[in-house]
């Protein structure tokens, strides 16, 4: 455990932010100045955006609430798009970007097609979640996807030494998780229905103190 982390912001770590620097590190770390795409303000999706900025990459966000912008900008996000406000943002960003490096792809079937529009040609997505809370599936639209070459994995957690190595560099960089809300044990089913609302910005902590 990071000296510098207190135990609630150390418990955010484990599933969320591995989940994150393994999207990151899984396969091929992205170099310093590619683009790095995340969706949301989750806690996965701000993990991904502090650890891509750690590693000198380039950072676009999606969030589907506007009033969100600022902090994500804040956080380091180079560009940041409201979907409620471009809906086709797949192209935007392409075009502004020449094709995003790594997409973060938090979003599932609502997202993903956008994702596959915005990479660059020899892109890589990274797939957490391939079904949403109404049980829709992930489709890759094959005239989309017939045009690109990049490469679609899949990601959930990771392994010891990969926590290991998240938290040596979390220590390293004195990086802080972002936190939402802290709980106290007896509110925990506030925490719960907090949380499942989903207007969330970072980790939800249920402080078991």
């Amino acid at each position: 455990m990071p000296e510098h982390l207190s135990w609630q912001e150390a418990a955010t770590f484990t599933c969320a932010g591995l989940t994150a620097w393994s999207a990151l590190t899984g396969a091929e770390i992205p170099q310093p100045g590619q683009w790095v795409l995340t969706i949301g303000s989750g806690g996965v999706a701000l993990f991904a955006l502090q650890f891509a900025k750690m590693l000198g990459c380039r950072v676009a966000a999606v969030t589907s609430r506007a009033e969100k912008t600022d902090r994500l900008r804040a956080l380091g996000a180079d560009i940041v798009i409201a979907a409620t406000e471009t809906p086709e943002w797949g192209m935007k960003l392409r075009e502004a970007t020449g094709g995003i490096d790594l997409v973060v792809e938090t979003g599932g079937p609502t997202t993903f097609a956008q994702s596959l529009i915005a990479s660059s040609l020899y892109g890589r997505i990274v797939v957490l979640t391939v079904q949403d809370a109404k049980g829709n599936s992930i489709e890759i639209p094959g005239a989309i996807y017939q045009r690109s070459l990049a490469t679609i994995g899949r990601v959930f957690v990771g392994n010891r030494s990969g926590l290991e190595a998240m938290l040596a560099a979390v220590g390293k960089h004195q990086l802080k998780p972002i936190l939402d809300k802290i709980f106290p044990f007896a509110e925990a089913r506030e925490a719960y229905r907090h949380f499942m609302q989903g207007d969330v910005f970072g980790k939800v902590v249920i402080d078991g103190a």
